[in-house]
């Protein structure tokens, strides 16, 4: 919980949804989208130990963090894992990379914060200067 507005960003890039909006389905997203640029490395945003690391349906390659107390950084769209299951990690520590997505030279990654199961909106986490949106 002290870590509120000091946890490092996956990867660098720019909100394109937000935690709370409608998505293509119209249910509230539970998580944020952000743009990254293809292949962009994927870096723990906290240390703690990789709950998953795999395929996951919808998602492309996913990674569950548990950073502790009952939190959980579920992060999505990676097109290759470096980290897997069991793995204690640091923040900053290499996890993967993004998927590569064509001509447009982007991706996007899912960001999700969870804390006893429940969704919590991860942007306030976030420090301030590393993506903008």
């Amino acid at each position: 919980a002290a870590a509120k507005g000091h946890v490092l960003w996956p990867a660098a890039g720019i909100v394109a949804g937000r935690f709370g909006e409608p998505g293509a389905d119209g249910a509230p997203a539970l998580g944020l989208t952000i743009r990254t640029r293809a292949e962009a490395q994927v870096t723990a945003p906290a240390d703690g130990e990789i709950e998953f690391a795999g395929p996951f349906e919808g998602y492309g390659r996913l990674l569950i963090l548990s950073p502790g107390e009952g939190y959980f950084v579920v992060i999505g769209g990676l097109g290759r894992l470096d980290a897997v299951e069991g793995q204690r990690v640091l923040a900053g520590e290499p996890l993967g990379t993004m998927a590569g997505s064509g001509a447009a030279g982007e991706a996007l990654m899912y960001l999700e914060l969870r804390r006893d199961g429940a969704p919590v909106d991860p942007l306030p986490w976030l420090a301030p200067a590393e993506a903008n949106g």
